[in-house]
């Protein structure tokens, strides 16, 4: 009996001791996930039209989930993609459409597809992706093809690693 209060005792102090040395971030948010307004006012706003001139004629930098990309978006439906680790650069397709969303409007999106890939990161299949979201998750984007990646099915060179921007990519192009 003794010991079992004992141990309770211990329990309890120890509960305290480590209640009073954690230290949460009394900024962090408790409960559930909170909508993050930025994307979600992009993703509400986005029409087919700025969609379509957001990707039209640009290179941009993908770096969130799988290994990272760099795409050329031409104005005519075709995306060229160069990806991290690999030599090949992956001829593919994009688009823009519209689908239903939770609450009944509808929702643009990007759509991006590379027949006959099977690489972590790109599909053979339609990707689709709400355009503002899709936006927001660029890296970097810019106009034209810098990296003249247009039309190639082999690298410059292999990037070894995540870049941290197109200009230091463009700056090794250039050599």
């Amino acid at each position: 009996m003794f010991r079992s209060r004992l141990y309770a005792s211990l329990a309890i102090a120890a509960a305290g001791i480590l209640a009073a040395c954690s230290n949460p971030d009394s900024a962090a948010p408790v409960g559930p996930a909170l909508p993050m307004p930025q994307v979600q006012a992009a993703i509400d706003n986005s029409t087919p039209d700025a969609a379509r001139r957001g990707m039209a004629d640009k290179t941009w930098l993908w770096a969130g989930g799988g290994p990272a990309q760099i795409h050329y978006s031409t104005t005519d439906g075709r995306d060229f993609a160069w990806v991290v680790g690999q030599r090949r650069i992956f001829a593919g397709e994009w688009q823009v459409n519209t689908a239903p969303g939770a609450n009944g409007q509808s929702i643009v999106q990007i759509c991006l597809r590379y027949p006959g890939v099977r690489l972590s990161g790109l599909s053979s299949d339609w990707n689709c992706r709400p355009a503002g979201e899709m936006f927001y998750g660029m890296a970097e984007r810019e106009a034209g093809d810098p990296l003249r990646i247009n039309g190639r099915t082999t690298a410059l060179f292999v990037l070894d690693k995540t870049p941290s921007s197109l200009a230091e990519v463009q700056a090794r192009v250039r050599d």
